[in-house]
């Protein structure tokens, strides 16, 4: 099995597509078409999976966004109770930033956990749909910050550092959220229905 479609075959199981749907599209790239058309095709298939999914079971997709959240809010009830213990470390400090960072990878990979622990039936499709609500989320409550970093940085060089702050906290953000539910989608066990 070549490695791309080993990545295809896992992204099709997690989303309960048919494996042998990378076997077809592998089959169709021998008969002449590109990589590109393959990882279109793949991309294009794990959307309409992820999709199908989510509107087939809407409430457990509304549960899974509101259990992402629940825990988001518990973390930063926690952060505003015990962030004064730590000490004031300044917005761009290399102590400061990896203990922020830090904390962001854990608090997220624990709620991309704990959703995809919680929705057995085909957790990735539900950790995908709480990401892209948890990335709009932050996108809203931080678009100020975000648009004079970024405006800023068209026209000041000395605001890249804080736009690749944002950059990264963002980036950190989303890999805890997706390892974590890698992680919770493993120890699943079978993450489909009938199976």
């Amino acid at each position: 099995m070549k490695p791309s479609q080993s990545i295809a075959v896992w992204l099709f199981e997690r989303v309960g597509l048919d494996s042998a749907l990378s076997g077809d599209l592998l089959e169709e790239c021998t008969r002449g078409r590109s990589v590109v058309w393959y990882w279109r095709q793949v991309w294009i298939a794990v959307w309409i999976g992820t999709w199908g999914a989510i509107r087939d079971h809407k409430l457990i997709a509304l549960r899974a966004i509101a259990t992402g959240f629940a825990m988001e809010m518990l973390f930063l009830a926690l952060w505003n109770k015990y962030s004064p213990l730590l000490p004031d470390w300044p917005m761009l400090s290399i102590v400061g930033s990896i203990v922020d960072f830090s904390l962001t990878l854990l608090t997220q990979a624990a709620t991309g956990w704990v959703v995809a622990r919680t929705h057995r039936t085909y957790p990735m499709v539900f950790v995908f749909l709480f990401l892209l609500c948890d990335l709009l989320w932050w996108a809203q409550r931080t678009f100020a910050f975000a648009s004079i970093v970024v405006t800023g940085s068209i026209h000041n060089a000395g605001y890249l550092p804080y736009l690749a702050l944002y950059v990264t906290k963002t980036f950190t953000l989303a890999l805890g959220v997706l390892v974590g539910g890698i992680f919770g989608a493993r120890s699943c066990g079978s993450h489909l229905p009938g199976r």
